[in-house]
């Protein structure tokens, strides 16, 4: 019995004769921060144990550095700091980064530390990006953006440049110490022969440290002569002729011919090219000497008018 209590004395003395890692603080919030603007956080480290602490490794996650300012080993009652540097360049919004501690104290031989931050550039944009899509050739299409003040000042322009974009203009007003502008891109200014295409704008500002930002504008033409189906389907047995309808209609009612056709699949050929008529009905027929398989192609149509000198159908066929 006396041996039994013996050893479990000396068993509370063991636990008892250890180091204890404890911080003054576990989290740091450094609040609204600008990209360019490298923050560090200091975290007090104390031995509140009877053993000497050794800190043996610190992992700081991806983004930020951490390390031991002084003592690597701390006697007890002794203490150290940690220093954590946060780099928020290329980040925005709010971000959250770890520090693990490891270190010999057996009850907690890893701890993690937190930091966090708001990072908010100093002219904030809504979208990087804005989109035109279907736009009718003979109309205007507007949208807006607003460039957010992130630092308490006013967003300035000094001006907006789109080189090789006649069909977008650009024109802004203040909200508070926001601006708001609207891009605007009439169809009527685009060259013939150009349905799509990605352009790249340059919006400066009078903020010195953030003089400008990029603005990507993707744009497309509603098609002038719409073709239905989009898509011509064949599926039926080789060795016969196959034909499908395709209508196609002048958005705005005005005459058009078809004057020609091509296809990547050798032996395609349309009928009732060359009439002149708002819409028209045409015969796609493929050959008779097609071998089973299957076959995804494109078939092209040339016409006279002005807005859509041409237009592409996907053709597919599964022949057994």
């Amino acid at each position: 019995m006396l041996r039994r209590l013996l050893l479990a004395c000396a068993a509370v003395t063991l636990v008892a004769q250890g180091p204890v890692i404890t911080f003054d603080k576990t989290h740091y919030d450094f609040g609204r921060i600008t990209p360019d603007r490298k923050v560090a956080a200091k975290y007090h480290v104390t031995n509140t144990g009877n053993a000497l602490l050794s800190i043996t490794q610190v992992r700081p996650s991806c983004g930020c550095t951490a390390t031991v300012i002084g003592k690597w080993s701390i006697p007890p009652g002794d203490s150290t700091d940690l220093e954590a540097t946060f780099d928020p360049r290329g980040l925005k919004g709010g971000v959250r980064k770890s520090i693990e501690v490891v270190s010999n104290d057996p009850k907690s031989p890893a701890v993690s530390l937190t930091l966090e931050a708001e990072v908010v550039q100093e002219i904030m944009p809504s979208v990087d990006s804005v989109f035109f899509h279907h736009v009718p050739k003979s109309t205007t299409s507007r949208t807006l953006l607003r460039y957010a003040s992130g630092n308490g000042e006013p967003v300035q322009i000094v001006d907006v440049k789109a080189p090789g974009a006649p069909f977008l203009t650009f024109a802004y007003r203040q909200e508070g110490k926001d601006l708001v502008m609207e891009v605007a891109f009439d169809g009527r200014k685009v060259p013939a022969g150009r349905f799509r295409g990605v352009e790249q704008a340059t919006v400066h500002f009078t903020n010195p440290r953030m003089n400008q930002l990029p603005l990507n504008i993707q744009w497309e033409l509603k098609p002038s002569v719409q073709a239905t189906p989009a898509e011509l389907v064949f599926q039926d047995a080789a060795g016969r002729e196959l034909r499908q309808k395709l209508a196609l209609k002048q958005a705005e009612g005005h005459a058009f011919r078809v004057t020609g056709s091509r296809c990547s699949l050798t032996g395609v050929r349309v009928e009732g090219l060359g009439q002149k008529a708002a819409s028209h009905e045409l015969s796609v027929v493929l050959p008779a000497t097609l071998k089973a398989g299957r076959y995804s192609e494109v078939l092209s149509l040339t016409t006279d008018d002005p807005d859509q000198p041409e237009l592409t159908i996907r053709l597919a066929a599964i022949l057994k």
